[in-house]
């Protein structure tokens, strides 16, 4: 048996869904569908009126505080890798201009 809010829509969300057993019901369990498990949705069941199916519909979970967290600090972590690896070519780049500026100044004191 499948509950829904009493309303004059097509689209309806299915309250409540239960067996109870040898008792007639409105609809027949056995033909109920299953969702499917999809990650960071939600499923939501619903009956169509004019069909007599229930069908389900997924909707996104909102993500926690630590999941949000969590992103946040990978983000983080990324952006200071860049930074990182910026300031290394950086220090190379001027190692560089030092070893040059040190050839031409050692080469001028020999002429």
């Amino acid at each position: 048996m499948i509950i829904i809010n009493n309303t004059e829509e097509t689209k309806v969300k299915v309250v409540s869904a239960f067996s109870l057993g040898e008792i007639a019901v409105k609809y027949d369990m056995s033909t109920m569908p299953q969702p499917e498990n999809l990650p960071g949705k939600l499923a939501e069941l619903f009956y169509d009126k004019e069909t007599g199916k229930l069908y389900y519909e997924y909707t996104d979970i909102p993500k926690t505080a630590l999941e949000l967290l969590q992103e946040e600090t990978q983000q983080l972590k990324l952006a200071i890798a860049e930074s990182a690896e910026a300031q290394q070519q950086d220090k190379i780049e001027n190692q560089l201009a030092i070893a040059e500026l040190a050839e031409v100044v050692a080469t001028k004191e020999v002429l």
